[in-house]
C-alpha cells in the first residue's frame, strides 16, 4: 500500500511538473508536433509508473532526458524521488542522462552533478560523490550544499582533518555555527593520537578543540583523564569542574572520577562541600550517591543511611534505593528470613536498570546504554545525554 501510494504521488508530481513545462513550451512558440511528441512520451512513461513497470518507465524518461532540455526540471525531480524511494540505480541513470545532453547549460549541469553526488552518497559510493562535490566547490557552484555533503562524507570516512576543513568553509559560506562538530572532530583526532601513544599531539588537538569550542565537555573530560593518569589531581579537578560548568547534564559520567581526585589529594572535606553545593542546584541523584559513598567510608553506614534516606525523600530514584539496600545489606542478611524480600527487590531493580537506556538523544530520542558523542541515529554531535527520572539519573 505504501509503495503504491508513493508511485501515485510520484506520478502526480511529475504530471504537474510536465503540465507546467508543456504550457511553457506552448507559450515559447514550440511546434505542435514537438508538443505532441513530448506529451505522448511523458504520459507513456507515467502509464508505466502507475502500472508498476519501473524498468519500462525509466527507459522512456531516460530517452526524454537525453533529447530535451525543456523537460530538465521534472526529470531532475523524478530522479530525486527515485533516490528517496531507495531506487538509487534508476536515479543515477536518469541524472546521468540529463548530463549527457548536448549543449546543456552550465546552470543545469551543476544541478545534475549535485543530484548525482547525492545519488552516489545514497548508494555508498563515497569516493565518487566526494569527487563531484569537490568539483562543485572548486567552481563555486551550489557551494553550501556541496560542502555540507562533503562534511557528511568525511565523517563517515573518519577523515577528521578534511571534515574540519570542509566544516569551516561551510560555516564561512553560510554563517551557520559549526563550533560543536568541529570541536568533536578535534577530539576524535585526540583520541586517535592517544590510542597511538602520542600524548603530546593529543594535547595539541585538545587545545584546538577548546579554542574552537570552549564549552566542549568532551575536550575537558579527555584533558581531565590525561591529568589524572599523570597524577595531576588538581589539574584534573579543574577540568572536571569546567566540564560541569559547560554542561551539568554530563555529571553522572565523571562524578566518580572527580571524587577519586579529591580523595587522592586527601581533600575529603572539600569533596563534601562541593557535593552539597551540587545537590542544591542539580536535580539528579549522582552527587547524593557519591556523597553517601564518602560518608559510608568516613562516618559509617548508619550516618550514610540516614543521609541517603533523607535525600531520597526529596528525589525518588531506583538507583538511590539500590544504594540504600546495598548499604544495609549486611544487617539485612543477619536478620530473619522474613527480610529476604529485600534481595528480591534489589534483583528486580538491578534487572530494571540493566535493561533501561541510560542516555537519550535530545534531538531524535535515540536511547543508548553507553555514551555516543555522535548520535548513531540523527548524526548530531554532543546531544546524547544522561536520562533524568525515577529509573535513571
Amino acid at each position: 500500500m505504501t509503495s503504491q501510494f508513493m508511485w501515485i504521488t510520484l506520478a502526480m508530481l511529475v504530471g504537474v511538473l510536465m503540465g507546467l513545462y508543456l504550457a511553457v513550451l506552448m507559450r515559447a512558440g514550440k511546434t505542435k508536433r514537438t508538443f505532441q511528441q513530448l506529451n505522448h512520451r511523458y504520459f507513456k512513461g507515467l502509464n508505466y509508473l502507475l502500472n508498476d513497470e519501473s524498468d519500462k518507465a525509466i527507459d522512456v524518461f531516460i530517452q526524454l532526458a537525453e533529447t530535451s532540455q525543456e523537460t530538465f526540471e521534472p526529470q531532475l525531480a523524478l530522479g530525486n524521488l527515485y533516490r528517496r524511494k531507495g531506487e538509487v540505480d534508476r536515479a543515477i541513470k536518469l541524472h546521468q542522462a540529463l548530463i549527457a545532453q548536448a549543449e546543456l547549460p552550465e546552470r543545469y549541469r551543476t544541478r545534475a552533478l549535485l543530484a548525482i553526488g547525492k545519488d552516489y552518497m545514497s548508494a555508498g559510493l563515497l569516493d565518487r560523490a566526494e569527487v563531484l562535490f569537490s568539483e562543485l566547490v572548486e567552481i563555486e557552484a551550489h557551494t553550501p550544499e556541496a560542502l555540507q555533503s562533503l562534511v557528511e562524507i568525511y565523517q563517515q570516512e573518519q577523515d577528521w582533518l578534511q571534515a574540519i576543513k570542509s566544516a569551516s568553509r561551510f560555516q564561512s559560506a553560510t554563517n551557520r555555527n559549526m563550533q560543536t562538530p568541529i570541536g568533536h572532530y578535534y577530539c576524535e583526532l585526540a583520541d586517535l593520537s592517544l590510542h597511538q601513544g602520542d600524548n603530546e599531539q593529543a594535547e595539541k588537538y585538545l587545545a584546538s578543540a577548546l579554542r574552537v569550542d570552549d564549552k566542549s565537555v568532551r575536550a575537558h573530560l579527555i584533558c581531565a583523564k590525561l591529568n589524572q593518569s599523570d597524577q595531576q589531581w588538581q589539574a584534573a579537578i579543574e577540568e572536571y569542574q569546567s566540564a560541569k560548568a559547560a554542561d551539568s547534564s554530563f555529571i553522572p559520567l565523571f562524578i566518580n572520577e572527580l571524587a577519586d581526585c579529591y580523595l587522592a589529594l586527601g581533600q575529603g572535606e572539600q569533596l563534601e562541600r562541593e557535593m552539597l553545593q551540587w545537590i542544591e542546584t542539580y536535580n539528579g541523584v549522582s552527587p547524593v550517591l557519591t556523597l553517601a559513598s564518602y560518608y559510608a567510608k568516613e562516618k559509617g553506614d548508619v550516618y550514610a543511611t540516614e543521609f541517603l534516606t533523607e535525600q531520597l525523600n526529596n528525589r525518588a530514584s531506583f538507583k538511590g534505593l539500590n544504594a540504600l539496600i546495598e548499604l544495609n545489606e549486611v544487617e539485612l542478611n543477619q536478620l530473619s528470613n522474613d527480610f529476604a524480600y529485600f534481595n528480591v527487590i534489589k534483583n528486580l531493580i538491578d534487572k530494571l536498570l540493566k535493561n533501561k537506556p541510560k542516555l537519550r538523544c535530545r534531538k531524535c530520542g535515540f536511547g543508548a546504554k553507553s555514551l555516543h558523542w555522535q548520535c548513531p541515529s540523527c548524526k548530531n554531535w554532543g546531544v546524547v545525554k544522561p536520562i533524568y527520572g525515577l529509573e535513571s539519573e
